[in-house]
């Protein structure tokens, strides 16, 4: 059996997403989009109000106040400081807001998005969040992503619906209304602004979902797979090829490509369409997609 060893310039690595709907039915499947919201039902267990569709246990986000100025032993204050840990990584420093004169994020809703309908990541441009007539968007098409501990952050900004349908983002916007922390799941959304929940009047989403998709490329030159040991080619009694035409001009068909590792173990293989016939005359080019 003849191999050849694949060069690492070869190999190609994406790792492409699709984006769907956070919020999802007891089977998984996609509920509401951009534009619409999902029923939602409500309980609510040691302050924090689980929003779940179907079955409590097919939880779609909760939401907690975290309050940094309250009581040590209160359970809002125990919230801030785990928030806190997570956002900037430090148990001194203060959650910052986007906003021109440095403020502090010290009073807020914790909305936390269920870590099944995560994904990899929230899309930054797909919040559609709402409550008491206030509409809110993050700012990711107006500026470029903070970076704090919990990783990329935008801020939290008005947004409106437009005559006729469509969405406004981020005008007519009013600094210090909160952060969106797509990489961790997150909206913080400052008390001081306009959101009182619950109720949720209108809250829509998608998260990302990777799908990694590598391609390696395979090249068989002219000089390269013209024989074969396939007992059609060459006699099993004498070990001569069987057509002498062949001896000069030999033909092969490529049916199937064989992966292996190192120890010679195969890993992965990919059929041809069709099979390809090869000769001194020619050469064959092939890329392969290896999705996992």
């Amino acid at each position: 059996m003849s191999l050849t060893r694949i060069a690492p310039e070869d190999f190609i690595f994406n790792n492409d997403a699709v984006s769907t709907s956070c919020w999802r039915d007891e089977n998984g499947n996609p509920v509401g989009d951009t534009e619409t919201t999902p029923s939602f039902s409500t309980e609510t267990f040691n302050d924090i109000t689980n929003y779940y569709i179907g079955n409590p246990a097919n939880s779609q986000f909760s939401i907690t106040l975290a309050d940094k100025n309250a009581a040590d032993t209160t359970f809002s204050r125990k919230i801030y400081g785990a928030i806190r840990n997570i956002v900037v990584g430090d148990a001194v420093a203060d959650i910052p807001l986007f906003t021109p004169t440095p403020l502090a994020l010290t009073r807020f809703y914790v909305i936390s998005i269920a870590n099944r309908k995560l994904k990899s990541s929230l899309l930054p441009g797909s919040l559609r969040l709402g409550s008491f007539g206030a509409l809110f968007t993050d700012d990711s098409n107006m500026n470029q992503p903070r970076i704090l501990n919990c990783g990329r952050a935008y801020a939290l900004v008005l947004g409106y619906l437009l005559p006729g349908g469509g969405w406004s983002y981020g005008k007519g916007t009013s600094p210090g209304l909160g952060l969106f922390l797509p990489d961790v799941g997150l909206i913080l959304v400052n008390t001081a602004g306009l959101f009182n929940p619950p109720p949720v009047n209108t809250f829509s989403l998608c998260s990302l979902d990777p799908t990694p998709t590598n391609h390696v490329f395979i090249r068989a030159k002219n000089n390269q797979y013209n024989y074969s040991m396939n007992p059609s080619f060459i006699s099993g009694s004498s070990g001569y090829i069987i057509n002498k035409d062949w001896y000069s001009n030999p033909q092969t068909y490529i049916t199937t490509v064989g992966l292996y590792n190192d120890d010679n173990e195969l890993m992965a293989t990919a059929k041809l369409p069709r099979p390809y016939n090869k000769n001194f005359n020619n050469e064959l080019l092939m890329q392969i997609g290896l999705n996992f």
